[in-house]
């Protein structure tokens, strides 16, 4: 048995206090970890929220020419689909479907294009996609410094 002095403490080190400690700095460790991932998407959210008309347009179309190589199978259009359409686009080329989608949400004015955006955001916020928040946030820190739309 192993005495251990912390802070003028003295403590007995067994083998239940060393599982103890290695559990605690495990659950830790873990709520570390995902505090890391939250904050990025929460500042990314917030800088959205403040961003003008002229801006959201930008960064729909950053997130859009980022976002066009996507299998056709991906996420990121099903949701495309979901909110400009609300119903199911028949099948047909997937590739005619993806430009056309592209089309339809590069064209969107400001307020359905902060629209598409939060909606956006909500759906990746429940599967955290880390592409599509860098992408958020490139965006957000290019639009002050890029010509304009």
């Amino acid at each position: 048995m192993q005495l251990l002095e912390l802070n003028s403490f003295i403590f007995r080190v067994t083998p239940s206090l060393l599982a103890a400690l290695f559990n605690s700095m495990a659950s830790l460790t873990q709520d570390v970890q995902e505090a890391a991932e939250v904050a990025p998407v929460v500042a990314s959210a917030q800088s959205l929220n403040q961003l003008e008309d002229q801006g959201c347009i930008f960064v729909l179309r950053f997130i859009l020419r980022a976002f066009r190589g996507r299998r056709p199978e991906d996420r990121f259009w099903t949701l495309l689909k979901q909110f400009l359409f609300d119903a199911q686009v028949p099948e047909e080329s997937k590739g005619k479907i993806a430009e056309y989608l592209l089309s339809r949400a590069s064209s969107l004015g400001p307020r359905p294009a902060r629209a598409l955006l939060d909606f956006l955001s909500q759906a990746y916020s429940q599967k955290g996609d880390r592409l599509f928040w860098s992408t958020l946030r490139d965006a957000i820190q290019i639009y002050p410094i890029s010509p304009t739309v």
